[in-house]
């Protein structure tokens, strides 16, 4: 595998790890951070967070990460993949 890659791989797994983490803690989830997958939705049948629950993830997105979510854009909060992409995009930019 190319190495540049499999770097790229390794930087997405550590973003999706600490994220869960962030969540984990910040929202005191049941669920341990290895245990969510990457596709949960965070709303409705997922990880069944409310809107109060949104801020902390706001929040938290900004305090860990540095990333500022556009207000009123929910996109980036539909799952754990989502919310990486939007970090990357932010360590990218």
């Amino acid at each position: 595998m190319d190495a540049l890659l499999q770097e790229r791989i390794d930087r997405r797994k550590q973003t999706l790890a600490e994220i869960k983490e962030e969540l984990a803690d910040r929202l005191q989830l049941e669920a341990s951070p290895e245990n969510i997958d990457d596709d949960t939705y965070l709303f409705g049948g997922g990880l069944q967070l409310d809107s109060i629950d949104s801020m902390e993830i706001i929040i938290g997105m900004q305090a860990r990460f540095g990333v500022e979510v556009p207000e009123g854009d929910v996109a980036p909060l539909r799952t754990i993949n989502t919310l990486a992409d939007l970090v990357e995009a932010h360590q990218a930019a």
